[in-house]
């Protein structure tokens, strides 16, 4: 079985990539970090990136954990992995704790990550998707660091249609 990451900033086209890929047959996950906050919005909760970081990667990671767990033969595409709790972390100069630390290393995703560059034209905004382009743009410089420095190899992924973008996933693996 091959866990395979795709990662980028906020409004990057990963959601449209998946959905392709889940329409193709792969088996996907989606990004736990948009539930957790749908879920913390209807609430009315803090545990939201922006008002309480810290609270919100520690109940983001086990979920995390949970969708690398359950990983199917074959192809498995993640909206952004656990090394991306570290990259926010990071960039929001907050530590990265003990638990995400040992959860990067135990939890291994395939070698290759695949990266979706910020694209001002595809560029919005949400209730769940608060940052400027150019906190997107920070977000990315500090989610390459990451997987860097974890020792995963990025690939960067065109700015396409997504139809082309899958293609370019699927051949690169």
């Amino acid at each position: 079985m091959q866990r395979i990451i795709i990662t980028g900033a906020p409004c990057t086209g990963k959601t449209s990539i998946l959905q392709t890929l889940a329409a193709k047959g792969y088996s996907t996950f989606k990004e736990v970090a948009r539930e957790i906050i749908k879920q913390e919005l209807q609430k009315g909760s803090d545990i939201l990136p922006w008002q309480n970081l810290n609270a919100f990667s520690k109940t983001v990671l086990p979920l995390q954990i949970e969708n690398h767990q359950k990983a199917i033969q074959g192809l498995n595409f993640y909206d952004r992995g656990i090394p991306d709790i570290a990259a926010y972390q990071q960039k929001s100069n907050q530590p990265i704790f003990d638990e995400l630390q040992k959860a990067i290393e135990q939890h291994r995703y395939h070698e290759k990550v695949f990266i979706t560059p910020p694209w001002k034209e595809i560029y919005h905004n949400d209730t769940e998707r608060k940052e400027s382009f150019e906190q997107a743009m920070k977000i990315h410089y500090h989610l390459e660091k990451i997987y860097l420095k974890h020792g995963y190899l990025l690939l960067e992924i065109p700015l396409l249609e997504k139809e082309e973008r899958v293609e370019f996933i699927l051949k690169s693996i």
